[in-house]
């Protein structure tokens, strides 16, 4: 890829980068077509529910904070439009969807809620990230808020996870509530409750594993440089991955029994 800059008559050409375009669509080809070899029919609405994920990202949420709408609510519209249309693309219009998408869209709220009180308590502000030069020159032309921009991105990073956290829970209370209907609203709690310990504690470390994988570059060079755990410890880039990690994690552990009575309620009030 090149680029052709003119000025008074010269051209000066020069090279841009590697062409990756074709490389990237066949990328995303292939995730889509995998989906619909193994998914079948759920594999398409699954490649649906990406296009509208990208869609909202895109042309929902990005416009907003540029036009000075609150990062913070803008990423609590975008999940939760996210939510309602991916659910309802794999559930359809059931008991199940509706209990999901509840207790999505709580999870995702209280990941905001936990972020923010973390970094108070820390003096991490979004101002703190490594990026806010650039960010603040950008702020500086347009209406974008970067002060709110890391506690919109931690509810982002968090929706994939608390999503599946409570379609799993709406599931399994759907499914036990049909084997024995006979339950009471607090049993069928309990049950949601069982099955949401399992998924609680495997979808937490998944979480804290990506936020890690994507700090890769900086463990690598905090273990090269052998600093001192008082110093490592108080480094504002490892407070932020933290603060990160722990909101994420937080959210899908109160998630579960938010869910579990979501759907206690609302199975035994639809019987």
């Amino acid at each position: 890829m090149v680029t052709i800059s003119e000025h008074n008559g010269n051209y000066t050409v020069s090279v841009a980068g590697y062409y990756r375009a074709y490389p990237v669509y066949v990328i995303i080809g292939l995730l889509f077509l995998s989906l619909y070899i193994i998914g079948g029919k759920k594999g398409l609405l699954s490649v649906a529910g990406l296009i509208f994920t990208f869609i909202t990202i895109f042309f929902v949420y990005l416009p907003l904070i540029y036009r000075g709408f609150s990062p913070f609510l803008a990423s609590v519209i975008s999940c939760s439009a996210t939510t309602a249309v991916t659910l309802f693309l794999l559930g359809g219009k059931s008991t199940k969807t509706y209990a999901a998408i509840s207790g999505t869209v709580f999870g995702v709220v209280l990941a905001g809620i936990f972020a923010f009180v973390f970094c108070k308590i820390t003096d991490i502000s979004g101002l703190n990230v490594s990026e806010i030069d650039e960010l603040a020159f950008i702020a500086a032309n347009t209406k974008i808020k970067p002060g709110e921009l890391l506690f919109s991105g931690i509810l982002i990073a968090s929706l994939g996870a608390v999503m599946d956290v409570a379609m799993t829970i709406a599931s399994a209370c759907e499914e036990i509530n049909r084997q024995n209907p006979n339950l009471t609203s607090k049993q069928l709690f309990k049950s949601g409750m069982n099955v949401g310990k399992d998924a609680m504690g495997t979808m937490s470390n998944t979480l804290i594993l990506a936020f890690a994988g994507s700090s890769v570059n900086m463990l690598v060079t905090l273990y090269a440089y052998n600093y001192p755990y008082m110093y490592t410890i108080n480094l504002l880039s490892v407070g932020i991955e933290i603060i990160k990690s722990v909101s994420g994690s937080m959210t899908i552990i109160y998630t579960v029994p938010i869910t579990a009575l979501i759907s206690s309620m609302i199975y035994k009030k639809a019987k």
